[in-house]
């Protein structure tokens, strides 16, 4: 994947990252839809500017990851090993900083052993304990992020809610002529809605409010409409809606996160 191809619509990224503050991007490319305005989300943008940023990026980081150990799980270690070397060029380099701000220790050479691991040995009971390994210092690292913000429901709420604008961005990358023409940019949406999938139900498990639950209940009505659009590992060449739909679909969970 080139460093343009992972995007999410500007206002979306905007918001989540408090406007212009600590961005420095490149000229935008020319969009591909003419009503579409798209900066990368997971290309280098400078470092991380803020805490939500931060938790945002991660869950960029961490959705490849998962994407890319369910493609090892499925014999697809060709198809797997991009996500395994995207968490090193594209993102991890932005959040670099702020990790090192909370006296984190860096795990760039951790990423980086596993990829290599991935490439030489995918089926390895070696490469699945430098997978799980990884996977928990990225769960520790998220921890470096304010409490009060991981426990927010809100807050969380629209964190969630722009990753599947990601995802939808991913999305539409991966067509061309409404045909599913990069598969990896597909996986890289699938990845982004584990994530969330995840957060999600974490969410629920640690909030007994019946308002708190409601609105994530309501969010992952959402995500179950965007996770059935990538619900195939190995997709078809014709996708099951168009991005249109999946548009739609990230707009809903906006507009939820908004209320």
């Amino acid at each position: 994947m080139t460093p343009s191809a992972c995007r999410l619509p500007l206002l979306t990224f905007l918001a989540l990252c408090g406007l212009t503050a600590g961005i420095r991007a490149a000229p935008l490319p020319p969009p591909a839809i003419a009503t579409s305005r798209a900066i990368p989300a997971d290309a280098h943008l400078g470092e991380a500017s803020g805490d939500a940023d931060f938790l945002f990026r991660l869950g960029l980081l961490e959705g490849h990851l998962l994407v890319g150990h369910e493609l090892i799980q499925a014999h697809q270690p060709a198809l797997a090993l991009p996500h395994f070397g995207h968490p090193v060029r594209e993102l991890y380099d932005d959040i670099a900083e702020y990790l090192k701000t909370k006296g984190f220790p860096p795990f760039d050479k951790e990423l980086v052993a596993l990829e290599a691991a991935v490439a030489a040995a995918p089926d390895s009971p070696a490469t699945e304990a430098k997978y799980q390994a990884v996977i928990a210092i990225v769960h520790k690292a998220r921890e470096t992020a304010p409490a009060e913000l991981r426990a927010s429901i809100p807050e969380m709420i629209k964190l969630c809610s722009n990753t599947i604008d990601a995802a939808s961005g991913e999305f539409g990358e991966a067509l061309e002529r409404g045909r599913i023409a990069a598969v990896v940019e597909y996986h890289d949406s699938r990845g982004f809605l584990e994530y969330v999938d995840q957060q999600l139900k974490a969410m629920k498990a640690e909030h007994a409010d019946a308002a708190a639950r409601a609105r994530i209940d309501r969010l992952q009505a959402i995500l179950a409409k965007a996770q059935w659009i990538v619900g195939e590992l190995l997709p078809a060449p014709t996708p099951r809606a168009s991005v249109g739909t999946y548009r739609a679909i990230a707009a809903e969970a906006l507009a939820l996160a908004k209320e």
